[in-house]
């Protein structure tokens, strides 16, 4: 992970660009295949992204840092 401010910003922004093209994938899947199980996946990567970079629990199972 990046340590500076910068990087940190930059990797927000990446996940927020992959959450918005997926969402986009999602909205096509849906109106054009109208499948539940495409969508699930779909459903599933979003969530994959939100707990990893914004509710951080990768730091669940690290050494804890003093």
């Amino acid at each position: 992970m990046g340590n500076t401010k910068s990087g940190i910003y930059r990797i927000g922004i990446v996940v927020l660009v992959a959450l918005a093209a997926l969402t986009g994938i999602e909205y096509i899947v849906a109106v054009t295949f109208n499948s539940a199980a495409v969508l699930f996946l779909i459903a599933l990567a979003k969530a994959a992204l939100v707990l990893q970079y914004f509710m951080h629990v990768y730091r669940l199972w690290s050494e804890e840092e003093h």
